[in-house]
């Protein structure tokens, strides 16, 4: 169909539901994973998107959210909510939100079938009123997300010295964000404790100015600004719409962007990897390690993620234990990146100074800059391997239906 009509939210086979009641092609219907990629694709997409319809399994508040954010940023574009069981009162608050239309699956396809079609003549409607008036934001940092779904890894220190590395070599403006809302330690490294409270971050997400942005960040390094919040394990985690949000505005004020994702599966995380130009996922090389690894990649790519967007980086890598960095990589077929073991490590965090500038000259300070080069394009020339500019190229080519 000619209009742009957009799935959101797991599973994929929601698509192919949606494709049926429409009678066309799922190749017709574009499919995002989560409300945050949805987000994502209004804010990048040049060409207009009529209709979004979003799956049973997308949760009300976030859907709400959405509704929000489609409001403020793309007023032309109509959502329609689908719901399999008893709604709770959720119409009056769909409404109120925006969204135009709550349909109930268990009455089978031709009322979403009917929703959808009314949805996209207001949208074709308002558009020839109004013209299309959805503007792009003036900056657009790089994310890099490091992630581990196992303990010990060596996640944060990568994160913290990563981020370290990005800001001395590119001289811009950079941000390093703890999204382990439990027990975060991105501040240890550094020597400190943050003082700021989860919900008073989130709600930058909310259109905060560039003052406040950095007003609520902690000045780690020349251009270096932490964000994380007091740990605490009774918190619960704000909700992946949210947490998109928060990244975004952060995204628009800072040339990079390192985040520390949570351990675990969970909507926070994912919304985190739908923003993320790189996600670099960390282990050791022992057979326990790489289990987990593989096994978070295959689920990672199973929700629709894109293979090209990850890093694989192989901490202490040079333990002798029967495996290579060359095996990882035929195995995984996504690049691979090493930091050997170093002694300097727990020595520089009892310090509370990143190993990458109390040990610059270190193999592991080395490696570090290598990966950041990467990333930065700055000393690219020392190492082999793809740069900044290239990810970026690529990030850019995505296009409105990127999951297929």
């Amino acid at each position: 169909m000619s209009q742009a009509v957009i799935a959101v939210g797991t599973p994929q086979a929601f698509r192919a539901t949606l494709a049926r009641a429409l009678e066309v092609e799922a190749e017709d219907i574009g499919w995002v994973q989560s409300v945050t990629a949805a987000e994502e694709t209004l804010v990048e997409s040049d060409e207009p998107i009529d209709v979004l319809v979003l799956s049973p399994e997308v949760k009300d508040p976030d859907a709400l959210g959405l509704a929000e954010f489609v409001g403020r940023t793309a007023p032309m574009t109509a959502i329609v909510m689908v719901r399999d069981k008893s709604w709770n009162g959720l119409l009056p608050a769909a409404m109120r939100a925006g969204i135009r239309d709550v349909v109930d699956l268990t009455q089978g396809s031709e009322e979403l079938r009917d929703a959808v079609e009314r949805a996209i003549t207001w949208a074709d409607n308002l558009r020839l009123m109004r013209g299309e008036i959805s503007t792009k934001p003036s900056h657009r940092g790089m994310v890099i997300s490091v992630f581990s779904s196992k303990g010990g890894t060596g996640k944060t220190f990568l994160t913290t010295n990563l981020a370290t590395a990005i800001s001395e070599l590119s001289g811009k403006d950079t941000a390093v964000v703890d999204l382990d809302v439990d027990m975060g330690d991105v501040f240890s490294y550094f020597g400190l404790e943050p003082t700021r409270q989860v919900m008073d971050l989130i709600s930058l997400g909310e259109g905060a100015d560039t003052q406040t942005v950095f007003a609520n960040a902690a000045q780690l390094g020349d251009h270096l600004y932490g964000f994380g919040a007091m740990p605490d394990p009774a918190m619960q985690p704000p909700g992946g719409e949210a947490v998109g949000k928060y990244l975004r505005v952060l995204r628009n004020n800072f040339s990079y962007l390192v985040v520390d994702a949570s351990a675990d599966y969970t909507d926070l995380a994912l919304a985190c990897f739908d923003l993320s130009d790189v996600i670099c996922l960390v282990t050791g090389l022992d057979v326990v390690g790489v289990k987990h690894l593989s096994k978070a990649l295959e689920t990672l790519l199973t929700i629709g993620l894109p293979r090209d967007r990850f890093r694989i980086v192989l901490n202490r890598a040079d333990s002798k234990v029967g495996l290579d960095a060359k095996d990882v990589e035929r195995v995984m077929k996504v690049q691979v990146d090493t930091i050997p073991s170093s002694r300097l490590v727990p020595t520089s965090l009892n310090k509370g100074r990143p190993v990458f500038l109390e040990e610059p000259n270190s193999d592991v300070s080395q490696s570090i800059r290598k990966l950041a080069s990467r990333f930065t394009g700055a000393g690219a020339e020392q190492f082999d391997g793809e740069t900044s500019q290239q990810m970026t190229s690529d990030h850019k080519r995505r296009g409105m239906f990127r999951r297929r």
